[in-house]
């Protein structure tokens, strides 16, 4: 059973000094717990309630030699995030991140500046979805180990994960080997904008906007055209809701 220093060790694990120390994050709820647990991402306990267990959890543990540990709702209630806690809670460890960034012959999605956790758990999920093989963020990109991230990305974090960098050194080493676009409201229509299956796209977050010390690594900025003719229409879209809109423009097109 957890002991109540157990508890505090976990509830440490909302903040980010406390997960960077110990190199794990919490991952919450039974579909994502299940699907880790059928992955291969490093993952090193399971707490649960016995009713878990017996129902769901015998034998997904033995294949991992992880760490089963039975708590009662209430203490799990302590060590969750969420409004409702989940019957389950599991233990990650950081995976192994690569050092080299593969920039030709490949669409690497970048993430600038975005701070809100859901935006960028729904980032990771996009990336997901549509087949994107390398997230790059900017170094003041929200951590995605945080709790509100994984939740958002709905398991998606376990295949995809970003790997942040400082911008300018990154799009410096970058800069004539792969053909740079930015989601930029003052950029030309996306329809009608030339695009490549090979590239790195920039999203920004939508209160900022992309970065000043990016701008003139860009090739080319695009944009969604609105088309409402009311003037009181709403003026950008959320960062998570433009991307899925132009990484479906981008994959759509035939190259």
């Amino acid at each position: 059973m957890l002991s109540k220093n157990r508890i505090k060790e976990l509830q440490s694990l909302s903040q980010k000094k406390f997960r960077n120390a110990s190199k794990t994050f919490l991952a919450e709820g039974d579909k994502i717990v299940i699907e880790l647990l059928k992955s291969d991402f490093p993952c090193v306990e399971i707490i649960c309630t016995e009713k878990w267990f017996n129902q769901k959890g015998r034998g997904l543990g033995s294949p991992k030699e992880l760490l089963i540990t039975l708590a009662e709702e209430f203490q799990l209630e302590k060590i969750s995030s969420l409004s409702n806690p989940s019957e389950v809670i599991a233990v990650c460890a950081f995976p192994e991140q690569k050092n080299e960034i593969e920039l030709k012959n490949n669409f690497i999605l970048f993430i600038d500046a975005v701070r809100d956790p859901g935006n960028l758990g729904t980032l990771i999920r996009l990336a997901d979805w549509f087949g994107i093989s390398q997230i790059v963020a900017s170094e003041d990109t929200v951590e995605w180990t945080n709790p509100k991230v994984i939740q958002s990305s709905m398991g998606s974090f376990i295949r995809l994960q970003p790997q942040y960098v400082n911008p300018v050194e990154f799009f410096s080493k970058a800069k004539g080997e792969i053909e740079v676009f930015a989601a930029d409201l003052s950029g030309s229509n996306v329809y009608d904008a030339e695009l490549s299956n090979k590239g790195i796209l920039i999203v920004s977050s939508e209160s900022h906007g992309l970065s000043s010390n990016l701008e003139a690594f860009v090739n080319q900025k695009i944009h969604i055209p609105k088309f409402s003719e009311n003037i009181s229409a709403a003026e950008s879209l959320n960062v998570a809701t433009a991307t899925a809109i132009l990484l479906s423009e981008f994959k759509r097109r035939k190259f």
